[in-house]
């Protein structure tokens, strides 16, 4: 049975619930919400009476609408300009205190405390930042060759034993004091025992 609404009506509702839940979620909506309501209940203290008994305050009544203006004011600034957010919580905040003074005991002090919750939320309220990636990380194949000229640079050589040569040292082999392979004489012979491939030199 087709009541005569649209069919894409409720197609754009639940657009519109979902865009309006997003631009919920990036300010401080219950904080705003509640520092303009304290101001609505404030005024609305100043329309009525308590038992026959009607309190108004401040020259003439004037901080009767001051000051709710001013937190109606500031829970509207807390919606459409959330950077500024905290400047508007504290002005509420004070002008919510004030109130207690100036309009009614502060709205028989239900727009007191709904004015220092709000103010409270705005103050305390942060944006939500998304979470940022992580580096990506390099594949251990190329750390791993980036690394190795600076590995080969600062270790000494093994294949030379982890000394490098220097002159004289029994790596280079024989010392000058050292007799030297091959000169006449073989080293591995005992003392005093003529080598084999020495001839005995002949007396004339």
């Amino acid at each position: 049975m087709d009541n005569g609404e649209p069919r894409n009506a409720r197609p754009e509702r639940l657009r519109d619930l979902r865009g309006f839940r997003r631009w919920r979620r990036t300010r401080p909506f219950w904080g705003g919400l509640f520092t303009a309501l304290a101001g609505l209940q404030i005024f609305g203290t100043t329309q009525m009476s308590l038992g026959g008994l009607a309190l108004q305050m401040g020259p003439t009544g004037f901080l009767s609408w001051l000051i709710p203006t001013i937190l109606v004011t500031c829970g509207l600034l807390i919606w459409f300009k959330p950077p500024h957010r905290v400047l508007y919580a504290v002005v509420a905040a004070v002008t919510a205190l004030f109130s207690l003074i100036g309009v009614n005991l502060g709205g028989f002090f239900v727009g007191l405390l709904l004015g220092l919750v709000g103010s409270a939320l705005g103050f305390a309220w942060t944006p939500d930042t998304p979470p940022s990636a992580p580096p990506a990380s390099e594949p251990a194949g190329e750390a791993g060759t980036r690394d190795e000229p600076a590995d080969d640079a600062s270790r000494p050589d093994e294949a030379a034993g982890g000394r490098t040569a220097r002159p004289g040292t029994p790596e280079d082999g024989p010392g000058p004091d050292q007799p030297r392979a091959g000169a006449g004489a073989d080293l591995s012979a005992p003392d005093g025992a003529p080598s084999t491939g020495s001839r005995p030199s002949s007396t004339n």
